[in-house]
């Protein structure tokens, strides 16, 4: 079946998204590679440690993939995306919840919605947008 997985691209920082993102989610690193180990480093010791690609599992399923920019590509923080994150208990949700906003900014903060749900909005201190859902019914 075909699925959709986000893929984050950082500036220097991936190593660190996919450590706290690792925490967030309680999910596992995998495949992580940077541009030397490929051997696309153009000879940049920085470039040469950055993450060319790396992943996340949780359960044998893959919820993101990261990547580091190289070191002369311009990246711009933007508000057309938001990552939606639909868990299957409450108390995940408000474990990721509490380590996603700290450090963060709420657009919402984490409640019983109309839908059924519960649900918040909240940008991590990396800049990404997260839409947490847990439906109850």
């Amino acid at each position: 079946m075909p699925n959709t997985i986000p893929y984050l691209q950082f500036n220097g920082n991936a190593r660190e998204a996919l450590n706290f993102y690792g925490e967030a989610f309680g999910a596992t690193p995998t495949m992580v590679q940077t541009y030397g180990e490929m051997g696309d480093s153009r000879g940049d010791e920085t470039l040469a440690n950055r993450l060319v690609h790396a992943r996340l599992e949780k359960d044998g399923v893959e919820l993101l993939y990261f990547s580091d920019s190289y070191v002369d590509e311009a990246l711009v923080a933007g508000n057309m995306l938001s990552v939606a994150y639909m868990f299957d208990d409450e108390a995940s949700l408000k474990s990721t919840y509490d380590v996603l906003k700290n450090g963060g900014q709420i657009s919402i903060e984490l409640q019983e919605m109309p839908w059924g749900g519960v649900y918040a909005k909240v940008t991590d201190k990396l800049g990404i947008e997260w839409q947490l859902n847990w439906q109850k019914n």
